[in-house]
């Protein structure tokens, strides 16, 4: 309520002043609804006492006649009687008018607003609803100032800026759009014609600044290192300086957001300065303004000028032809425009309305009108001379009285209870409020006329936005030079609601080159460097506006042109070759189609074959000797660790997941634990039948020996490592872990990609399993290599040896080699690892009895082994004997020197007596061996040499020479398995028998025939 109050104080105040003065001059004719509207008639207000303050003020005067002014007031004047005449809108309504000159000036424009509100708190019959106008945005905000307090609506036929869509000036609207469509629609010209160097001028006012603030703003790819702003009073020595900076700067297309005052000084001086070779891109406030032709002349040749897009006005043309002191007798603007338009003064008769006080330009005399001058004895004059293109801000004009009457049309037809007030009331007609009605005007939506497209206001008061382009193309003149006129060609569209596009027609513009010369096919570039494709970088140069291209590095990207900066990949990705994209990087695992993943599985495939078929093999041939002596019962679950650990290989083709990283690990320690367990057994066997100490009969033999119990123990033994592996996976078991490396850019060392890695989740757990498979097999290593002269088997023990070497070596070698290698190649060395040393268990062991059972099968057979038993044994008491034989030597050397406390073995009765400190060989109280009734021999056989008896179930025949040589000399006899013994004796023997029974008791006796 203060607002209003203090409103109400300042213009009575205003008023009391301007009482002096002279009430502003206005045309009216009131109505059931009145309807303001302001008009710049005049460019230019000017104080005869230029504002001095040493005599009385006096009142401010226009000068500078606008004829496209004077253009808009009657297309203002034609709407209201083109509604007034209709039957189908607002029938049984008048509409007033009350027009007023704004001579384009704030101080003209305040003035007029108080007026309106003077006669709106009067209430009288003469209020004002509403207005339509100003024209620039400068005294739009001026006014909006005022009437907003009164909530008085105001409809802008040209007012562009955006600072009049702030919620401040809620009164006010608009039918022209915003300065930041306009600009939305100059910089999409720009990048249509990729003109991203350009040069700014703007206006020093209201207007230019926040246009080219906006323009500035919404520039995305647009450099914009000149910017300039002109005043109407800017200095002529200013004014030549900055052409001269205009004709040096290099690019080629300059964006004037100016109005009609400023850019016809600027054309002026361009024109004197001879400035060509320069595109002009107009904003809308001089797009089609002919006086610029006046000042600028051929040097505006080429403009671009970004229009409003106006509508069919039909009768338009017919009622601008009528115009004249007798269509409107009341008009004081029609004398001073009939006065301008044919040069002479008209007399008071002709012109009855007082004209205003303005200045006359010029003292020439002239003739006395008549009234009845016809518009086609002139020209050029901008008031008809005009194509439809150039009718923007008459449409723009026209479509505002069209909405207040649409508005008035809504409020007539609505019915209590649904109306736009509160509790859904209707406003009276007859007593109708200003705020009432712009409630309406802001919910207005009606279909444009001679458009095809509706009109709304937004909630800023701001209308969809349409533009046309303009190019202004020179007339050619009968020489075949051009004139400094043009037409205004329409060669493109531009809509907001159809997504901020251009449709231009290029070959219908007007393109010239520096001399203004015309080009026909060839578009001017405005461009300091070339742009960077997509897939390169700007690196400023020393002007904001130039700039080189550089590739972008890897693992980046730019997907557009002129990117300042190229964008990372994620992690999981990689630049595409033209670096314009991202694309997954390559997953680095074994598959099933690649060089590793065939050899691999034709690998494990091959292993399998062959385990297979030697199992077969020896299931076919159990019954014979040498599977019979191999322990046929581990030697099966020997081919099924081994048919597990050819499988293994498997597991790590195709795309690793968290499953088959624990079946990898696990798999792999258990079965070679399984295989380590089973060669263990059959070492262990090997070892416990003929290094044993203490007798065993035959049943405990038996017992301890069994199958039963030997694949208890395999079974146990992998048990253990079972255990291990269960507690792994509860606890934290092995996953699958993703690693996503890029490659260097300038050393290239890595390719982009990512590796599968799976990583082995407790490392504790995972050492105590791996350790464990060590042991055994460091066991198994061991205990075979003892074992590796036993001739059970086939000596088995020693190819055993051989496969434990091969593992060992095998996985030695496995650690750094898998150390050193990552990805697809650390997998393929795991394989390597795996199948090397499953093919050497499987060849060390099994291939060579497959060999005799296949190729040389005489040699499998029972006597077969019990020879290579009965060899072994004969080694090992030809030892005992040559080394009793040789202590008894020494004892008999030695016997007269003294007695020895632990004397030496001697041969007495026929049999060698061991020392009693003797602690390896052991008495026995019947030496004398039984003859083997099996093979047939006896003592009494062996007259001519030693017989040798092995446990009674055997003998083995050596010849001696028939002539024992004298004394101290040595016995020489080859035996069949070539072992020498060398014997030094003191006596002569003609028959000796040697007993063993495998457990290293050794008897010698003479034979009967003895001498």
């Amino acid at each position: 309520m203060g607002i209003v109050k203090l409103a109400y104080f300042l213009h009575a105040s205003v008023f009391v002043v301007m009482s002096t003065w002279t009430e502003p001059t206005s045309y009216h004719r009131y109505g059931d609804v009145t309807i303001a509207g302001m008009f710049p008639l005049h460019r230019t207000l000017v104080r005869p006492d230029n504002y001095s303050l040493l005599i009385e003020p006096v009142v401010p005067t226009c000068t500078d006649y606008l004829f496209r002014g004077f253009r808009w007031m009657q297309a203002f004047l034609f709407a209201i009687e083109e509604i007034n005449n209709s039957s189908t809108i607002l029938p049984g309504l008048k509409l007033g008018w009350k027009v007023y000159d704004s001579c384009d000036s704030a101080y003209q424009s305040v003035s007029q607003a108080l007026d309106i509100v003077n006669y709106n708190v009067s209430n009288t019959r003469e209020r004002v609803k509403v207005l339509v106008g100003p024209t620039s945005s400068s005294n739009s905000i001026a006014v909006a100032n005022i009437l907003g307090v009164y909530d008085i609506p105001q409809i802008s036929y040209g007012s562009t800026t955006r600072t009049l869509s702030a919620k401040i000036y809620n009164s006010f609207l608009r039918t022209i759009p915003t300065d930041r469509d306009q600009a939305n629609a100059m910089v999409g010209l720009l990048h249509f014609y990729n003109w991203t160097w350009v040069g700014v001028i703007g206006s020093d006012n209201e207007y230019g600044r926040q246009g080219l603030a906006t323009f500035k703003q919404v520039a995305d790819g647009i450099c914009v290192e000149f910017e300039e702003y002109v005043s109407e009073d800017l200095s002529k020595s200013k004014l030549t300086n900055l052409v001269e900076r205009i004709r040096n700067y290099n690019a080629t297309v300059f964006v004037l957001f100016m109005s009609g005052t400023e850019i016809k000084v600027l054309s002026e001086t361009l024109k004197e300065r001879n400035v060509n070779g320069k595109i002009w891109v107009a904003s809308e406030a001089w797009a089609t303004s002919r006086s610029i032709l006046e000042s600028g002349g051929s040097v505006m040749h080429g403009t671009l000028g970004i229009a409003t897009r106006g509508g069919a006005m039909d009768g338009f043309r017919t009622f601008l032809e009528h115009v004249s002191p007798f269509a409107q007798p009341q008009n004081p603007f029609v004398t001073e425009f009939w006065e301008k338009s044919f040069k002479c003064d008209c007399a008071e008769e002709i012109c009855p309305a007082p004209a205003p006080n303005n200045i006359r330009e010029d003292s020439t005399p002239r003739s006395s009108c008549s009234g009845k001058e016809h518009f086609t004895d002139i020209s050029g004059n901008g008031y008809l001379d005009w194509t439809p293109s150039e009718l923007e801000k008459s449409y723009t004009t026209y479509l505002a009285v069209h909405a207040i009457a649409h508005a008035l049309e809504d409020i007539m037809n609505c019915t209590e209870g649904s109306g736009l007030l509160k509790d859904g009331k209707c406003p009276d007609i007859d007593n109708l409020q200003p705020w009432q009605l712009l409630a309406y005007i802001k919910q207005v939506k009606f279909s444009s006329p001679g458009t095809d497209e509706n009109f709304g206001f937004d909630a800023n008061g701001d209308p969809n936005a349409t533009y046309k382009l303009v190019s202004w193309f020179p007339l050619r003149m009968a020489n075949g030079t051009f004139s400094d006129d043009v037409s205004y060609q329409h060669v493109g569209n531009y809509s907001k609601v159809r997504g901020y596009m251009w449709s231009i027609d290029s070959g219908a513009i007007f393109w010239k080159d520096e001399n203004g010369t015309q080009l026909t096919d060839q578009v001017p570039s405005s461009i300091c460097s070339p742009p960077c494709n997509p897939g390169f970088y700007k690196v400023n140069l020393a002007s904001d506006c130039c700039f080189k291209c550089e590739p972008c590095r890897a693992g980046e990207y730019t997907n557009a042109s002129n990117m300042p900066v190229c964008s990372k990949c994620d992690e999981w990705e990689m630049a595409n070759s033209e670096r314009t994209a991202c694309i997954p990087k390559p997953e680095d695992y074994m598959r099933w189609n690649d060089a590793y993943g065939i050899t691999f599985a034709a690998c494990s495939t091959v292993g399998l074959i062959l385990v297979i078929f030697t199992a077969v093999v020896f299931i076919r041939n159990r019954n014979t000797a040498i599977v019979k002596a191999t322990n046929f019962e581990i030697s099966l679950l020997l081919f099924l660790s081994l048919v597990f650990c050819f499988i293994t290989p498997f597991v790590f083709i195709a795309k690793p997941e968290d499953w088959t990283c624990r079946t990898r690990q696990v798999s792999f320690l258990l079965s070679f634990t399984f295989c380590i367990a089973c060669i263990l057994v059959k070492t262990l066997r090997v070892l416990t039948a003929f290094q044993a100490t203490m007798p065993l009969n035959s049943r405990k033999r038996s017992r301890w020996l069994g199958e039963h119990l030997q694949i208890l123990v395999v079974v146990l033994v992998a048990l253990v490592q079972g255990i291990i592996c269960v507690a792994w996976l509860l606890i934290s078991p092995p996953k699958l872990e993703r690693i996503y490396l890029s490659s260097d850019w300038y050393h290239r060392t890595d390719p982009d990609r990512i590796l599968f890695i799976c990583d082995s989740g407790s490392f504790p757990l995972m050492m105590v399993a791996v350790a464990y498979l060590a042991i055994l097999a460091a066991a198994a290593f061991v205990l075979a290599f003892r074992a590796r002269k036993l001739p059970e088997n086939f000596n088995e023990a020693k190819f055993i040896t051989f496969s434990m070497l091969v593992f060992f070596i095998v996985w030695l070698s496995f650690i750094p080699a898998y150390l050193t290698t990552r990805g697809i190649m650390a997998t393929a060395v795991y394989c390597i690892g795996i199948l090397a040393s499953t093919f050497g268990i499987l060849g060390c062991i099994f291939f060579p009895k497959l060999y005799i059972i296949l190729v040389t099968p005489e040699n499998n057979t029972s006597e077969r082994v019990r020879s290579a038993t009965v060899t072994h044994a004969f080694r090992a008491a030809s030892k005992s004997v040559i080394y009793r034989i040789n202590a008894d030597k020494k004892s008999t050397t030695t016997s007269g020197i003294g007695e020895s406390p632990c004397p030496s073995p001697s041969l007495r009765s026929g049999m060698i007596s061991p020392s009693p400190c003797a602690t390896k060989v052991q008495r026995q109280s019947n030496p004398t061996p039984s003859p083997n009734p099996k093979r047939g021999h006896s003592d009494s056989d062996n007259k001519n040499g030693v017989s040798i008896e092995i446990n009674g179930k055997m003998r083995h025949r050596l010849t001696t020479p028939r002539e024992l040589p004298n004394e101290d000399s040595n016995i020489q006899s080859t035996f069949d398995v070539h072992l020498q013994v060398n014997v030094a004796s003191s006596r002569k023997l003609s028959d000796v028998s040697v007993n063993s029974n495998g457990e290293n008791r050794v008897y010698v006796k003479k034979n009967e025939r003895a001498q």
